[in-house]
């Protein structure tokens, strides 16, 4: 005899199987291995861009003293924007900001120009107080010294002392500067010189001495 009522499937009351959730994670797992590299590569890229350009408008700066005085600034012998042993308090002394920035890093006014301060110190070398560049927050870490888009501090910076078109070894600076322990090889530097008046370079991120690459204003 034919059952009155259809007959319908039985619904499954519990949840997922461990199989099943397994399955998912599994899945996920492979998803990710596939995106992130990507995502980290886009990044890195970005910050190589965004470092460049930060370069780039530091380099006009340095260049708007040369229209403006005719020589460029001396900065510390080190060729380094944030030299060894540099203060971290915001109040005092950090020559390569202060001579673009006519300013001290907490944005108060440098220290009136005598005829006995120290040729080099900001107030000294840009006299008519420009500001050449203004600094921003995004330009100083926690410890306000200057860094790059990956938070770096060692920063090489080289002018054109001769002003003869091109930075090279023995006119412009004696030892090319090394960043975190690293220095620029013959074929990111060549004997011949850079073709530039102002240059900048950093460590890219995760250089080491075995891979040392770098981050250039000029390529």
């Amino acid at each position: 005899m034919p059952a009155l009522w259809p007959s319908f499937p039985r619904h499954r009351s519990g949840g997922y199987t461990l199989l099943e959730l397994l399955s998912v994670i599994a899945v996920i797992g492979i998803l990710a291995a596939l995106l992130f590299p990507g995502i980290r590569s886009a990044q890195v890229s970005a910050g190589k861009a965004k470092t460049r350009v930060q370069f780039s408008q530091w380099a006009a700066a340095i260049d708007g003293f040369r229209n403006e005085y005719g020589y460029y600034p001396v900065l510390h012998s080190t060729n380094l924007v944030n030299p060894p042993g540099q203060a971290t308090d915001p109040t005092t002394l950090h020559l390569f900001h202060d001579v673009l920035a006519a300013r001290r890093r907490d944005a108060s006014a440098l220290p009136a120009c005598t005829t006995s301060t120290n040729s080099q110190f900001p107030e000294a070398q840009n006299r008519k107080l420009i500001p050449f560049y203004t600094f921003t927050a995004s330009d100083l870490n926690a410890d306000n010294l200057l860094r790059d888009a990956f938070d770096h501090t060692a920063i090489a910076v080289l002018v054109d002392r001769d002003l003869d078109g091109v930075i090279r070894s023995g006119s412009d600076f004696s030892v090319l500067p090394a960043t975190d322990g690293l220095t620029p090889s013959s074929a990111d530097f060549p004997a011949a010189g850079i073709r530039a008046g102002v240059i900048f370079y950093a460590p890219a991120p995760g250089a080491t001495a075995a891979n040392p690459e770098f981050i250039f204003s000029w390529k």
